[in-house]
Parts: structure tokens; sequence; C-alpha cells
């Protein structure tokens, strides 16, 4: 007899509760998801191997989270509930700068690593990359709300954040297409950022490599 034995990826939820979904902007049901690789006999799962990956997904808009959103109270931590919408921001920008174009590269990838890993001090795992990347893929059209809903919370620096972070991932792969060139100039446009200002940024970004 034939004895197929192999492992996959298998989603579960682990528990349910509310919680504030920063996207909706009030609170919705959440479920707290767990990705196992699991041992299969004649492809069925049987047994947990090891945890690969945990995420809260809001029941309302499917965004999703780390963990560590269930923590955050809008009432006593104001700041750090708009670090969290800003850094999620950041990460949805760079994501569909990486997907205008229609292919992903690795460079890409590196490089919305490398700026997530600055600014929150914590790696960005290729699953939440990935979780990102299709929850992007389903709706395109989330980057904008998500910045429209963001940009009364950012000041100055903020804003120049947001685009500069697009614009890294537009010329991560070395050559700027159209239609991220294109997807720049919404990002500027929603974010009340001027021509002018967009070149002055730009600049600074090429100075500083230079």
């Amino acid at each position: 007899m034939l004895f197929i034995a192999g492992t996959k990826g298998v989603t579960s939820t682990h528990a349910t509760g509310e919680f504030y979904c920063p996207h909706c902007e009030s609170n919705r049901n959440y479920n707290h998801q767990m990705v196992h690789q699991k041992a299969t006999i004649f492809f069925i799962p049987v047994v947990n191997l090891k945890l690969l990956g945990e995420y809260i997904e809001c029941q309302e808009c499917f965004n999703t989270y780390k963990i560590e959103v269930l923590d955050i109270n809008t009432e006593e931590n104001d700041d750090e509930f708009m670090q969290s919408m800003y850094f999620l921001g950041i990460k949805r920008v760079m994501t569909m700068m990486m997907l205008a174009d229609g292919r992903i590269d690795d460079e890409e990838k590196a490089t919305i690593k490398d700026i997530m890993h600055k600014l929150t001090k914590e790696e960005l795992s290729d699953i939440e990359l990935q979780e990102e990347i299709d929850f992007c893929t389903d709706d395109p059209s989330n980057m904008e709300t998500y910045i429209k809903t963001l940009f009364p919370h950012l000041n100055e620096q903020g804003r120049e954040m947001v685009y500069k972070a697009g614009y890294y991932i537009s010329i991560a792969d070395g050559d700027l297409d159209d239609r991220e060139e294109k997807l720049l100039q919404k990002i500027a446009k929603i974010l009340q950022l001027s021509s002018a200002h967009c070149k002055g940024i730009i600049a600074e970004i090429h100075g500083n490599e230079a």
C-alpha cells in the first residue's frame, strides 16, 4: 500500500472577540487566526508541527493586524493607536507600490522589510508581508481609503514619510514604471503634497544616497 505523508499550512480560528478596528474606526468583531504547519497523511492534516504565524482579522473589513492591536485603547493610548495606524498606512502604501507594475521583486520585498524594521524596530515576517500582499490584491482601493482616514492625523513630517516610503519601493527594482509614477501622484494628492514639495523630497532622497 502506498503511504503518502507530507506537511501543509492550515489556518484555524483560535478565539473571537471585539476590538477597535483601525480601518473601520469603530468596534468590530474579530477572529484570532493561527497558522500551523501540520503533518498530513494521504493529504489529510493530522497533527500540529509548529506555529507559523498568527493575526487578528476584522470580520467587517477583513483587514489583518498583529496581535498587539487588541491592546490598543483609543481613549487611554491615543498616541499608540495613531502610531499603529501610521505604520500600517506606510506598509499598505509600500505594498500597493510594489504591486503597481504587476510584478513582485525580491528587492522590493527586502526594502519593505528594511523600512518597517527601521520604523517599528520589529521584523516583518514573510507571512505578514504575504498577508498584506493578498489583502491589497483583493482590494486595491483600500490604500486610498486608508490614507484619507490617516491624513487628518499626520503632520508634515508624517505625510512626507508616507510619500518617501512609496517612492523608495518604486525605485527598489531600479525602474520607475509609469504605473508607479501615477500611484505616487495619487498618494501626493491625497496627502496634499504639491509637485514642488514632492520634487524636494525626491531630491533629498537621492542627495542622501549620494
